[in-house]
């Protein structure tokens, strides 16, 4: 059988506000705010100057967020940060947790993790849970591991640290340290789906097939369509001579990837060994 692998620069901040102390909200900005017309309100903004936008900045990252515009509020809040932490150095703003949102929006998940990271450690408390899970959308292993080991510092035996802590060291093929973590998150929370699913990996690595097939099952029976899942149970069920299932799981996890030609071969070899004869078992003994 074969293995399943592993499966933009940001925009350079300018000058956008001049930030200085609130003052009373123009008329026009109020009735666009009262009417929830986030998108009116953010090309309002766009007609201000420096100063108007940097005495209502709160305002306009608001509206940019709520009007989803991704890019602009990135821009922002990076042209913001530099100016408002200029005396008092690194501290937690709404700018700061605006910029994680709109990198992770934007797809940027890796650039997102970091961010949220920051965030936590300056004070924001969901901010490594956050973190972890744009880690694991960017498929950054080691920064996984970093923020989950850190959200168990600070939370304790968290089921969801301890399940994101054992997917980062099997990623990383520490099978032997993976395995008691992902056990001990499904025993803490045996819904997350992903850490079944890796508990299987490691079961299958170690050549523990109906084991691992059994918590393939539980991986599936939360989430049917988890594709890493499906390949996995096809293997596993492969070894153990279930060729027709196993081709059932190939292909019904090339569905959701058909350009993947790894499950094709994979699903190919199924379908060649499901094809054959079923032996017919051994007659039993006559009694004489």
């Amino acid at each position: 059988m074969l293995f399943w692998p592993v499966q933009a620069p940001p925009p350079t901040p300018y000058p956008v506000a001049q930030v200085a102390l609130n003052d009373a909200s123009p008329p026009q900005m109020e009735t666009l705010l009262k009417a929830k017309d986030w998108a009116g309100l953010a090309d309002w903004f766009e007609t201000q100057t420096p100063a108007l936008r940097g005495r209502h900045y709160e305002t306009w990252l608001q509206s940019l967020n709520r009007g989803q515009r991704w890019d602009r509020l990135l821009t922002v809040c990076e042209a913001l940060q530099p100016q408002l932490e200029a005396k008092s150095g690194p501290r937690l703003g709404s700018y700061r947790l605006y910029r994680a949102h709109a990198l992770g929006q934007l797809g940027r998940h890796g650039a997102a993790a970091l961010v949220h990271a920051e965030n936590a450690r300056l004070g924001y408390a969901p901010g490594f849970a956050q973190a972890c899970t744009e880690a694991r959308l960017a498929q950054e292993w080691p920064t996984l591991l970093v923020c989950s080991e850190e959200l168990l510092t600070m939370q304790g035996e968290n089921a969801d640290g301890l399940a994101w802590k054992g997917e980062a060291l099997a990623r990383l093929n520490r099978l032997d340290e993976a395995e008691p973590m992902l056990r001990a998150a499904l025993a803490k929370d045996p819904k997350i789906a992903f850490a079944w699913n890796n508990l299987g990996r490691c079961l299958n690595e170690k050549k523990a097939w109906v084991e691992a097939c059994e918590a393939l099952d539980r991986a599936l029976a939360l989430e049917p369509h988890q594709l890493e899942a499906l390949f996995n149970r096809g293997r596993c069920l492969f070894e153990l001579k279930r060729y027709r299932e196993s081709r059932d799981d190939f292909r019904a996890a090339l569905a959701l990837q058909p350009d993947n030609l790894l499950l094709a071969e994979n699903l190919r070899q199924a379908e060649r060994y499901a094809a054959l004869p079923v032996p017919k078992p051994a007659p039993a003994p006559r009694k004489r």
